[in-house]
């Protein structure tokens, strides 16, 4: 599986402090209650005042609560206020305190502040060095009590080797564990481990199932690979208007892959009529994500003037960019460029580099043009 597919986020928490929905919520009440002592009337008004319950939000009134019912014990409130404390809400940002909160609700059984412990060692952040054995202990122990979120970063270490040995089997166990638990995330890794094999045996209809769940949850990853696989008839029956329904709602959500895709079928009337115009308005976006082919291409039609107008500066711009990352007829377009002076300053000797590169990567173009420069 393609690292650069692959979900690899470290997620600590998705909704860290969870607050549920509460009717005709006594504030007054509660409140009195809290000032007594009662460490649950605290945690619920925090609660209520870090979401804006029943009345107005006020972040600096919750860590105040937060930090009274945690210094009492309970692991919501610890948990919470280390939250609070790791991002800054309603308090200066202090990792010591969000590590000293985190680390008493986790000794108390706490599974989210284990899950976040994993995160800190994982990803080697709060003055934490990278301990990837560490980081796979705190969340197989959070795992091993029901939290979808370590399930989920406990697959991505049997996957990635990280902290444990290598074991694609153990990643499609825990990532199945997440996504029973709730955490839809993991349908994106399973797809991908179904489409490739590793794991499972393939099974491109069961990759398929995972992708189209989350896409219609308005993942913009899946709905692109939702769209791949209509387009390609891969687990599913080849759909072309499927095809771009999917693509054009992962485009519209930014995935550059999906603009590039929408971009080339513009561009050469695949699925649609043929429309250089809106051909240039996906590939400018996508280029604009670093896509490299989609900078190539609005290159070329900057070059041409095809669906905007004429520009040899905006051409040979991405043109540059697309070469510096390789693309071999980027390099031949920009060789040009500098070889005949079309919106940079002209500069034969570094243009004939820069297509002899592109033909040594084999561009058929870039040796024709070769051959024909005077």
């Amino acid at each position: 599986m393609s690292k650069k597919f692959f979900i690899t986020i470290i997620i600590c928490a998705m909704t860290a402090i969870h607050v549920s929905a509460q009717a005709n919520i006594d504030i007054a009440n509660l409140r009195t209650e809290a000032q007594a002592g009662n460490v649950k009337a605290q945690v619920r008004l925090a609660n209520c005042l870090l979401s804006g319950q029943g009345v107005a939000v006020n972040h600096s009134e919750a860590v105040k609560w937060y930090n009274m019912a945690a210094e009492k014990g309970n692991t919501e409130a610890q948990f919470n206020l280390a939250y609070c404390y790791e991002n800054g809400i309603g308090i200066p940002k202090d990792w010591d305190q969000a590590v000293k909160w985190y680390t008493k609700a986790a000794d108390k059984g706490n599974a989210s502040a284990m899950n976040c412990l994993g995160h800190l060692y994982d990803a080697g952040t709060a003055g934490f060095d990278k301990n990837y054995k560490k980081a796979a202990e705190w969340y197989r122990k959070a795992a091993n009590k029901g939290n979808a979120l370590a399930m989920f970063n406990l697959g991505n270490c049997y996957y990635l080797m990280k902290g444990v040995d290598i074991d694609y089997k153990e990643a499609i166990k825990w990532w199945k564990k997440s996504a029973a638990a709730g955490n839809t995330a993991a349908y994106y890794n399973l797809g991908y481990s179904y489409m490739k094999g590793e794991g499972v045996e393939p099974d491109t209809a069961q990759a398929f199932n995972y992708f189209y769940q989350l896409a219609d949850m308005g993942d913009q990853r899946a709905q692109f690979e939702v769209a791949r696989m209509y387009a390609h008839g891969q687990g599913v029956i080849q759909d072309n208007l499927k095809a771009m329904e999917y693509f054009t709602k992962s485009a519209e959500q930014g995935n550059p892959n999906a603009q590039m895709a929408l971009g080339r079928y513009y561009d050469k009337g695949v699925y649609v009529d043929r429309d250089f115009e809106v051909a240039a308005k996906w590939y400018l976006k996508a280029a604009e994500q670093d896509n490299v082919d989609a900078q190539y291409n609005i290159g070329h039609m900057f070059y041409n003037g095809m669906g905007v107008a004429r520009d040899y500066e905006q051409a040979a711009k991405w043109m540059e960019k697309a070469a510096l990352q390789g693309h071999a007829a980027a390099m031949t377009g920009i060789g040009i460029c500098y070889f005949y002076g079309h919106g940079v300053k002209r500069n034969k000797d570094l243009g004939r580099d820069w297509i002899k590169k592109a033909a040594i990567l084999g561009d058929s173009y870039a040796t024709e043009v070769l051959q024909n420069l005077r």
